[in-house]
């Protein structure tokens, strides 16, 4: 490769880095394109996972994104990263609003602006079926070798308790895989999340941990650009309503958590 070829893709590389990020578009734009593009993510049944027949997203929080494009007014243009690509892709403005199972955190918010809660849940644990180990609280896992999703809120809770192991995975697939065979105790995991996976992957070998007390409960909203302050009162104002008229209620039932439903 020449000199002048080298300088010219190091110029090029320059000028994309300062290159300023899109934003998202604002509610009178979205109306005005008569489409909102959702991002969620497809790792999380019963949040959010694609379906091998239909080949189709299906969801709670796909289902939300539906009820509320429907209460903005607009058709819905939704797509799916991984989990850890949810809040890069929507603060770089390629999407206009969030719609996944990811909890509303202080550290988050600082980067994101969340909307009013959906549902909630404390951390579970998953044991290999064999397993006789008794745990009660959280503090009860020092010591152990345990398995959690990257980038979660569970990671972080556990990755500085001292004589611990901590291993992280992608996805609960994996994960499950991994307390199965016995390269990790225990996993840290969203019971729903978990509880679906077994049932309808008909997952042997691994069991919800009876009994766990969990350190804490956290809820899970939708999201958007920060600042972008119309589309999130609309969003909230389609959270108020779907509340109100059932339809949420609806979707909890469909899902099976009609009990972590926020009020």
């Amino acid at each position: 490769m020449t000199l002048h070829r080298i300088a010219l893709i190091t110029l090029a590389a320059t000028l994309f880095a300062q290159a300023p990020s899109a934003s998202a578009r604002s509610l009178a734009e979205v109306q005005a394109a008569r489409t909102i593009n959702v991002v969620t993510t497809a790792g999380g049944p019963p949040h959010g996972f694609l379906n091998p027949e239909s080949n189709q997203l299906e969801g709670i929080m796909v289902d939300v994104s539906q009820a509320l494009a429907k209460k903005i007014g607009v058709g819905l243009n939704l797509s799916s990263v991984p989990f850890a690509g949810l809040i890069p892709t929507l603060t770089s403005g390629r999407v206009d609003l969030m719609s996944a199972p990811l909890f509303i955190t202080e550290e988050r918010a600082r980067v994101i602006d969340f909307s009013t809660p959906v549902y909630e849940w404390g951390e579970g644990l998953v044991a290999g079926t064999r397993s006789t180990k008794q745990i009660k609280n959280f503090d009860d896992l020092k010591g152990s070798k345990i398995g959690v999703l990257v980038d979660s809120v569970q990671f972080k809770m556990i990755k500085d308790m001292p004589d611990t192991k901590v291993s992280t995975y992608p996805d609960y697939v994996t994960l499950l895989s991994d307390v199965r065979a016995g390269r990790v105790e225990l996993g840290i995991v969203d019971p729903p999340s978990v509880l679906y996976q077994i049932k309808s992957k008909n997952i042997p070998g691994v069991k919800m941990v009876e009994g766990y007390q969990p350190q804490r409960v956290w809820q899970v909203g939708l999201a958007v650009e920060k600042g972008n302050a119309e589309l999130l009162a609309a969003v909230n104002k389609g959270i108020a309503e779907i509340k109100a008229n059932g339809e949420l209620a609806a979707i909890g039932q469909k899902w099976g958590v009609s009990e972590l439903l926020s009020k």
